[in-house]
């Protein structure tokens, strides 16, 4: 049945309870928000890295080689492995040291200069460029395995008598969970 003037429902009267606010909860006032976790060495120098990395790629390459020795205010210290020493001269060189030193100084927020204890190589820490590496080799293991081992992959090669020789892992970064089909860049 319609209303008098053409609605549908009649005119309701003002708010009062929950529309009008009565009933929602004190606001309570927030607690200090526990402090954040300190970030590691490693993940400093990650994010160094990656801000060298949006100036140049070249040099963020070469500075992902060098293993981290220590990282001080304005100090990282770096040891490069004999088979590194093209990304040691890259990052050290004239140009070189001049270009990553002001770009680690403004990541860092006061100037920080390259230092190199190449002694310390055999017992630093895995560099980035290595950590990065062998993920990437367990991830193609993984994928790998998990391709061979997949009921319908079996089931088309034992129908068509086929085998499998080889799976190239196309994917280039990944952002989801393990074992999840998220992936952050198409095959290129």
């Amino acid at each position: 049945m319609a209303a008098a003037d053409g609605r549908l429902f009649p005119q309701e009267a003002s708010p009062s309870g929950c529309a009008s606010g009565e009933c929602l909860p004190e606001a309570v006032p927030a607690a200090a928000a526990p402090p954040a976790p300190a970030l590691s060495a490693e993940a400093h120098w990650r994010a160094a890295v990656e801000t060298v990395r949006s100036a140049s790629a070249r040099h963020a390459a070469s500075l992902a080689q060098g293993r981290l020795v220590a990282l001080r205010p304005g100090e990282v210290v770096l040891a490069y492995r004999p088979e590194s020493s093209f990304h040691r001269t890259t990052v050290t060189g004239q140009s070189g040291r001049a270009a990553v030193e002001k770009l680690l100084g403004q990541h860092f927020g006061r100037p920080t200069r390259i230092v190199l204890d190449d002694a310390a190589a055999a017992t630093a820490p895995k560099s980035l460029a290595e950590q990065d590496a062998e993920a990437r080799a367990a991830h193609e293991v993984s994928t790998d395995q998990s391709v061979r081992g997949h009921p319908a992959i079996r089931a088309a090669l034992r129908i068509l008598g086929g085998e499998l020789e080889h799976i190239q892992v196309l994917e280039r970064q990944r952002t989801g969970a393990p074992g999840s089909d998220v992936v952050d860049e198409p095959p290129g």
